[in-house]
């Protein structure tokens, strides 16, 4: 099978893809009170359905995990490639020039809550995997689409998940950036509190006036991978006894106890609170699983590029046989939370059709495969 038959299949069912990515848009999935049945609300649940639906339409076999998440699975097999995405989408906040899930269609665009982050990349990631189908492949390995409802607050979803489902042998989440993504950098948190004249003034000295990168606090690691240490969103708050600053560290290969330690330190006696902590996760990037899906990528966009690292969250920080892959491209700025969020329509297209090739490589090989040794 040439790329070219693949790409072509893509562009028979152009339309199909934009009609039910548009679909999913339509449906406001927001969290909601958890129901019997709906542990994320009936708004995230009715996108679920849906979606299943959609599978059962395409002759898929179906899942529901107890309304965590579902699948759509294309082939039989042992094991399975996972394509892992988000139905739920974040608040829609205000200043929207289109209501928020209308998924209105215009400048070459679909616009709603939802279109990038996630619902436009999955359904592109699941078209893709349907081109494949469509040509009468019949792969070596199966592929299961995981549709996903609390990714945006938790990941309690994919936690409940791999609870009671096997673990994809290797697989992706579109919700990223291309090419291969085979790292994050690690997520602290970090609370410090007390008299607010002392807290205004650590946080005038090492937080407001100083560098992102935590040199003040003597804490500017930095490593190939991973780039240096970078201090992020910064917000006050109270308490009994005064106030306290919490602020987020976006990390590289570090020492977390150490860090916390020299925090301590130049709080100089003020309490301090390691309140949340995701540590770093690197995959090997020479393994044969990174490597192929590295170079489908280079020849589905017939362009030159190296596995990367990112600092964003996914799925990828629970489930540990994924990558991000997918869906900005080089240069692209995320408008992912933003009001008018947005997916561009060739973009959609070209996205599906990485994916595609992306699968062929991977479901064509050999069953018993190893994807992380080395390639």
């Amino acid at each position: 099978m040439t790329k070219e038959e693949i790409f072509n299949q893509v562009e028979r069912r152009r339309q199909d893809l934009i009609d039910d990515v548009c679909t999913m848009i339509h449906i406001d999935s927001q969290r909601k009170e958890s129901q019997l049945g709906m542990p994320f609300g009936n708004g995230v649940d009715e996108a679920l359905q849906k979606a299943l639906k959609i599978c059962q339409r395409e002759g898929l076999k179906i899942g529901n995990t107890d309304g965590y998440m579902g699948y759509g699975q294309w082939g039989i097999g042992e094991n399975h490639i996972g394509i892992m995405g988000h139905l739920d989408v974040v608040d829609i906040g205000e200043g929207w020039d289109d209501p928020a899930f209308s998924a209105a269609i215009h400048d070459g665009r679909i616009w709603g809550r939802g279109a990038l982050d996630n619902k436009g990349p999955l359904f592109a990631a699941f078209y893709g995997m349907l081109a494949l189908k469509d040509l009468g492949i019949i792969p070596n390995i199966p592929v299961r689409v995981i549709f996903g409802t609390n990714e945006e607050t938790g990941m309690k979803d994919c936690v409940y998940y791999l609870q009671h489902e096997k673990a994809p042998l290797m697989g992706f989440t579109p919700d990223n950036k291309f090419p291969a993504v085979y790292g994050k950098k690690g997520r602290a948190v970090f609370e410090v509190s007390g008299a607010i004249d002392r807290v205004v003034k650590f946080a005038n000295d090492y937080l407001l006036n100083a560098r992102s990168n935590g040199d003040r606090l003597g804490i500017a690691y930095k490593d190939s991978r991973f780039g240096e240490m970078q201090i992020r969103t910064k917000t006050l708050f109270q308490t009994k006894d005064g106030i306290g600053i919490r602020f987020a560290l976006s990390y590289p290969d570090c020492d977390i106890n150490d860090v916390t330690a020299k925090i301590s330190s130049a709080a100089n006696g003020l309490k301090t609170v390691l309140a949340e902590d995701s540590p770093v996760l690197a995959h090997d990037p020479d393994s044969w699983f990174v490597q192929t899906v590295n170079h489908a990528y280079e020849e589905a966009t017939d362009t030159k590029a190296e596995p990367t690292t990112t600092s964003g969250g996914t799925y990828m920080n629970v489930c540990p046989t994924i990558i991000n892959y997918g869906p900005s491209f080089p240069g692209q700025n995320g408008i992912a939370h933003q009001p008018n969020e947005w997916m561009d329509i060739e973009d959609l297209v070209k996205c599906t059709k990485i994916y595609a090739w992306t699968l062929y490589k991977l479901c064509m090989s050999e069953s018993d495969i190893d994807p992380w040794e080395k390639a």
